[in-house]
């Protein structure tokens, strides 16, 4: 019967040497680091130290290491005491390799904690911490990142950041909409990467809108400049570089991006608390109504989705928008009563809207 037997991990004292004198591959220089991470291996270090010693000859060659200094005292001490221990030269030499071999072996240790000690700090470092803000639908919310920039979240969204900005990238996780005003870093780029697409900056104002219920992403661009990236089964694609007062649209079932020409004010309109509808289908305005005031409007006619719709709210209650785009259209509303949940509270509010054709 053969027994399955898991096999263990040892160390290579040799690649362990290789590596302290900075000569090994990136595969062993991997694995070296992987045993002084491994806590289980911690006492197989020990022993392969003190092995280490005894095996170590009595002139050792180690890389960045010289016994002079310690022989140049020995010898000074040897040659004033000359006569005396004339008749005992070999022991002599023997003592003077034997402290020689000492002071090798003493040196070993020093680099192995020190180069522990370096490893663990490393890794500390790599574990990077996280914050994370949410905008509740009905509410807008300013951010503000650790290199300064800043920024405001659109209601029904999310931005996710690191604590510290490390490495050669800021990068930053989208879900939802959000406006940034980006400081410029030539060296570490500014990244904001969402679902389908990647938004590259190099020191600018511009708004990512990427909700995760809409197949299209937008990115419109105010000043500065950015490159648009998007992501199909893990392969990265430019899809272009825009100017101000572009917009790049992205629609993630056809796979497809294109640039226009926009005018930024009115796409970044809902900064200064303005709802805007530019000619846009009436389940879009919908849509925007449903996050902007979080609510739950519902369209009982497929009649209505051919309307199309054109105007900017500013302070307007609901009821006032609702009233409002009954002048410009037969429309008509109802509110369907609120159930009350275990916890006292109620569902959001709900409404219909159908034709009144």
């Amino acid at each position: 019967m053969k027994e399955n037997i898991e096999k263990k991990e040892t160390i290579d004292i040799q690649m362990l040497m290789r590596y302290l004198e900075g000569n090994v591959s990136s595969e062993d220089s991997t694995i070296v680091k992987r045993w002084f991470s491994n806590s289980d291996l911690e006492h197989e270090l020990y022993e392969k130290s003190l092995r280490f010693w005894d095996e170590t000859p009595l002139e050792p060659n180690i890389k960045g290491y010289s016994g002079a200094h310690i022989l140049d005292q020995i010898h000074h001490k040897i040659k004033i005491e000359e006569e005396l221990f004339m008749n005992k030269i070999k022991p002599k030499i023997g003592f003077i390799n034997y402290l020689e071999r000492i002071a090798a072996i003493l040196f070993i240790p020093l680099l192995v904690a020190s180069l522990l000690y370096h490893i663990k700090n490393i890794s500390n470092e790599n574990l990077q911490s996280y914050s994370e803000i949410y905008a509740p639908y009905g509410t807008r919310t300013n951010f503000y990142l650790p290199d300064g920039s800043t920024g405001r979240l659109n209601g029904g969204s999310s931005l996710r950041f690191p604590t510290q900005f490390r490495g050669k990238v800021r990068d930053v996780k989208l879900t939802g909409e959000a406006y940034f005003d980006v400081i410029s870093n030539p060296r570490k780029p500014f990244v904001v990467s969402t679902e389908n697409i990647d938004v590259k900056v190099y020191g600018t104002t511009f708004n990512v809108m990427s909700y995760a219920d809409e197949q299209t992403t937008e990115v419109t661009l105010e000043s500065g400049k950015v490159e648009v990236f998007k992501k199909t089964n893990n392969i990265i694609k430019s899809i272009g570089i825009l100017k101000p007062n572009e917009s790049c649209i992205y629609n993630s079932l056809s796979d497809s991006g294109k640039i226009l020409a926009v005018n930024s004010a009115e796409k970044l309109s809902w900064i200064d608390g303005k709802l805007t509808f530019k000619y846009e289908p009436f389940d879009e305005v919908i849509r925007k109504i449903n996050r902007w005031y979080n609510v739950n409007i519902m369209i009982n006619d497929e009649l209505l989705l051919s309307y199309i719709y054109y105007g900017t709210f500013q302070d307007e209650t609901l009821d006032e928008v609702l009233r409002l785009l009954q002048l410009t259209a037969p429309i008509g509303y109802r509110d369907i009563a609120r159930e009350r949940k275990p916890d006292g509270t109620f569902e959001k509010r709900t409404i219909e809207i159908f034709s009144k054709k």
